[in-house]
């Protein structure tokens, strides 16, 4: 199985509003992705996304969600997440919790408890409870991928409700996408984060965003 071709090129930084943009390739498929420490321009890249949307006859706003947490930290004891991710369609925001006290309760709150946005990802239900407990965040509407992959075809899925986002891009793409083992043991909470760091956190989340188009769109069994 061959891989995918990969590029991201850098197209500038915003000093006033501190977020970095890049644009990620890989193969056919393109995203725009910002990065960002600073909550105050987390909120307004939510305001802008939700007030792109008007919901209407039941239509609600899909959004891919992602976590990552230091591979060197215990996050049974609820310690913050290194980044958080969310993707719509071809725009994506990666939020660096830099430094730990850093995570932005306040941008979220509202955004994560809408009652028009559906919010997609892997190990969902993990997610959705450290937000609850460590910070009182309720998440209204949330899917978790492979279990609604298992629902609508539980024999193309194997009934396997704990698939990665890895498996799942080799199964759907016929690609491999692995990301490198010093990559993941990597200090992912130095202020700057390195371009395959923020590739990588990108794609985790971009192809979420993918899968969650195609899992909302197969037809259930009766």
């Amino acid at each position: 199985m061959k891989p995918f071709n990969l590029s991201m090129v850098f197209l500038g930084a915003n000093h006033t509003e501190h977020y970095v943009s890049y644009e990620l390739q890989c193969d056919n498929m393109h995203c725009y992705t910002s990065v960002t420490r600073n909550a105050t321009y987390l909120t307004s890249w939510i305001a802008e996304l939700l007030s792109a949307f008007a919901p209407q006859r039941g239509r609600k706003l899909r959004v891919s969600m992602d976590m990552i947490w230091d591979q060197f930290v215990n996050d049974a004891d609820l310690c913050p997440p290194v980044t958080l991710q969310f993707c719509y369609d071809h725009t994506c925001i990666v939020y660096q919790v830099s430094p730990p006290e850093n995570f932005p309760r306040s941008s979220l709150e509202h955004f994560l408890n809408h009652d028009h946005v559906d919010f997609f990802g892997f190990e969902m239900l993990y997610k959705v409870q450290y937000l609850r407990q460590a910070y009182n965040l309720v998440v209204k509407n949330w899917f978790d991928i492979p279990c609604q992959a298992c629902l609508a075809n539980p024999t193309r899925y194997r009934n396997v409700a704990s698939l990665s986002v890895q498996n799942m891009v080799s199964m759907d793409f016929s690609k491999l996408y692995t990301k490198p083992l010093n990559l993941l043991r990597s200090d992912w909470r130095s202020n700057v984060l390195t371009a395959d760091k923020v590739m990588y956190a990108t794609l985790d989340c971009f192809f979420a965003y993918k899968f969650a188009v195609r899992v909302s769109n197969f037809p259930r069994p009766n």
